[in-house]
């Protein structure tokens, strides 16, 4: 009866430390993913402000503590990218150790205009006309990172020039070129309507005007 006892409790003790074992990778998982979400969300923020008057335009560039850089084409993409970083490398989760957007990058407004972000200063500069203008309220949050994204490719009205870009690539260095040649006072490149963007799901609609544009926006501000 004694030795029942003792294997017994050893039993016991097994399945204890087996379920605590379980527990703690599960804690594990889970804080990387949402280490993760909340790197995103907050890098999102950082672009779209209070108003959610701005789009990313992906590809993006972005920077780890150790200096490592990676280019994502999503926000799922991005997700990933940073999930896996966190789980390959021995780094305690905090604010300090948060990945960062890398400059320049290219953003969407509410006007269909293409707008070549060069700082974070200039990026807050502009986030304070959408503030000004007094658009929208808060986008999605959680999992929802994002609105919808461009689908290449797409034309772009610049200085009353067509030019049609079949990839993010030339797209941005036309971008930068145009704002080189002519300053940052520049009117801004607007986008050649009908142009397809693609939501989360990967569904894709096509929008035929600015005025579509705005209400997709301000649909996606209610979602």
């Amino acid at each position: 009866m004694q030795n029942f006892k003792s294997w017994t409790l050893v039993l016991l003790a097994m399945i204890t430390i087996g379920f605590t074992s379980c527990t703690k990778d599960d804690v594990s998982l889970i804080g990387v993913d949402n280490f993760s979400d909340s790197s995103i969300n907050e890098m999102q923020r950082g672009v779209v402000g209070k108003n959610h008057c701005l789009e990313f335009i992906f590809p993006v560039t972005i920077a780890f503590m150790d200096e490592s850089t990676a280019s994502v084409d999503s926000y799922e993409n991005l997700h990933e990218i940073v999930s896996t970083w966190f789980e390959a490398n021995d780094v305690e989760k905090s604010r300090d150790t948060k990945p960062e957007l890398v400059f320049p990058i290219q953003v969407l407004n509410e006007d269909g205009e293409v707008i070549d972000v060069d700082t974070d200063e200039a990026l807050r500069a502009l986030k304070g006309e959408c503030s000004r203008d007094g658009r929208g309220r808060k986008g999605k949050g959680g999992k929802g990172y994002k609105c919808f994204s461009l689908v290449f490719p797409v034309s772009l009205d610049i200085a009353g020039e067509i030019s049609n870009f079949e990839d993010h690539e030339t797209f941005k260095s036309a971008i930068r070129a145009y704002k080189k040649e002519f300053g940052r006072d520049a009117d801004r490149p607007e986008l050649v309507f009908p142009v397809t963007v693609e939501y989360e799901d990967g569904t894709q609609v096509e929008v035929p005007s600015q005025e579509e544009m705005k209400a997709l926006k301000e649909a996606c501000k209610e979602g």
